[in-house]
């Protein structure tokens, strides 16, 4: 097991630091994107890049990171006018205060923030979030490391959480937790979810306690074409979640590039009451090498043991 440290690198970032000094993740909490969020993701057991951050076609996408869609109209999703069905104007959410804990001896490192989500016309915030991550490494295989995330909103008025609607529009739905796959893995392409699904068809808007997107990696540092490198991201659902089986919202390669998601709205609109809260936790487990179903059941057991 190995112990994961944390390098401050100024302007609101940090990377996650492996035990041999390399860097597994860039860590963004500032005003530069509309949201906190981790880039540039390597496995522990070599250095292909298997996530992607601000692509031309989506930049709005930011590698691994947590968005709602709509709050009350107003839109937290895309960063600027003119996407997403803009309804009332844009938000983003807000990092007011940031501490770090490097534990060691497996436990890694805690990240503990105060997040503000308001509209760019308004200064009073519409949600307060406290966010924990605990970035680790006690998790099989040994290619992998995780990030455990506890989500806790309560809103200071009432708020109301829809999506694009779906399946009125075939791409709506999304909003939640969400990995954007480098472009690498659409080659060996695997999308793959609890209950033995595989394929964005057989996964896509169903009920999952995990969802996995995996491909062949560039960059490893032992790349083969016989043999070439492999990693993906796994998100895995809480079992004391509102829904321990969030719907997954899928994107294949073959459409046109690698997403996944744990969108719990995809169904169903959420609303609050002014002092309400709704918590959430998951556990993202980044690996570099082909995992098994069996693999991804046993990790969510773990997760939930």
């Amino acid at each position: 097991m190995a112990d994961l440290t944390l390098r401050e690198t100024g302007d609101s970032a940090a990377q996650i630091v492996g035990a041999n000094g390399e860097a597994l993740a860039e860590y963004r909490y500032g005003e530069a994107k509309n949201h906190p969020h981790f880039a540039a993701i390597r496995p522990l057991n070599h250095a292909g890049v298997i996530s992607n951050t601000a692509p031309w076609d989506h930049r709005w996408h930011h590698g691994l990171w947590w968005s709602w869609k709509f709050i009350n109209d107003v839109l937290y999703w895309e960063d600027h006018e003119g996407y997403g069905g803009n309804r009332i104007g844009l938000g983003r959410s807000h990092v007011t205060s940031h501490a770090t804990d490097v534990v060691g001896a497996g436990v890694g490192v805690l990240i503990s923030e105060t997040l503000e989500w308001r509209p760019d016309s308004e200064t009073a915030s519409v949600l307060t979030e406290e966010r924990t991550m605990r970035i680790h490494t006690d998790v099989a295989p040994a290619s992998a490391w995780a990030i455990d995330w506890h989500f806790s909103w309560t809103a200071t008025q009432p708020s109301r959480f829809t999506t694009t609607p779906y399946p009125e529009n075939w791409w709506g739905g999304y909003g939640g937790l969400n990995f954007r796959a480098a472009r690498s893995l659409a080659a060996g392409e695997r999308i793959e979810a609890s209950g033995g699904r595989t394929g964005k068809d057989a996964v896509h808007a169903e009920p999952a306690s995990w969802l996995a997107y995996s491909g062949n990696v560039d960059g490893s540092g032992t790349d083969d074409p016989d043999h070439p490198a492999f990693g993906g991201l796994v998100i895995l659902s809480h079992d004391a979640n509102r829904n321990p089986q969030p719907p997954a919202y899928t994107f294949s390669a073959a459409d046109e590039f690698g997403f996944i998601a744990a969108a719990p709205l995809m169904h169903d609109d959420l609303a609050l009451d002014a002092g309400q809260s709704l918590d959430m936790r998951f556990r993202t487990v980044v690996f570099g090498e082909q995992l098994t179903t069996n693999d991804f059941d046993s990790l969510h057991q773990q997760y939930n043991a």
